[in-house]
């Protein structure tokens, strides 16, 4: 029985797979991904924000 079902299932895997694998739609696999702008740093005068070492 074990001979039988497996080449059955083999089969129907076979046959199946092509018509499984044209339907697969690939944009819904991974998103897409969106980044935000970066925040201005503030602009020092003066030696007050470096850092001087």
């Amino acid at each position: 029985m074990k001979p039988l079902l497996l080449t059955l299932t083999l089969a129907a895997s076979a046959l199946a797979s092509p018509s499984m694998a044209m339907n697969v739609d690939m944009s819904s696999l991974t998103p897409v991904l969106t980044f935000p702008q970066p925040a201005p740093e503030p602009v020092t005068q003066g030696d007050s924000g470096i850092d001087a070492q």
